[in-house]
């Protein structure tokens, strides 16, 4: 199993609640987090990174501190999942200049009235 960032959908999409979005189709790949906001951008959790390790400590401790979200121009699809009691939820989001065209549910199946748009 490879690297992935988390990414936060706001309620406003009409997605299901879930703890935790994975996607492994984002630039950063180290477990960064991404937000879709209920405009429909796609931000980025930037942050710098602060070495607090103890002194004489042979292992390093470096954390992430001064979070904040910046807008990106990501162009592109990202794919994100996650586990629902036991079911998988899979949606494919399209972005133009970190704006949100479309998300399509992948699985499980819509039902005919989720694709008609009951």
């Amino acid at each position: 199993m490879g690297m992935f960032d988390r990414i936060e959908i706001d309620s406003a999409h009409g997605l299901p609640e879930a703890d935790e979005w994975q996607t492994k189709d984002t630039p950063s790949q180290r477990c960064d987090v991404y937000r879709i906001d209920a405009e429909g951008r796609l931000l980025y959790q930037d942050y710098d990174i602060e070495d607090r390790s103890k002194p004489g400590c042979i292992i390093g401790m470096c954390t992430r501190v001064n979070k904040r979200f910046v807008e990106t121009d990501f162009r592109g699809g990202v794919v994100f999942y996650t586990e629902i009691d036991g079911i998988w939820h899979e949606y494919s989001a399209l972005f133009d200049d970190g704006k949100l065209i479309s998300i399509k549910q992948i699985e499980p199946e819509p039902t005919e009235s989720e694709v008609a748009g009951d």
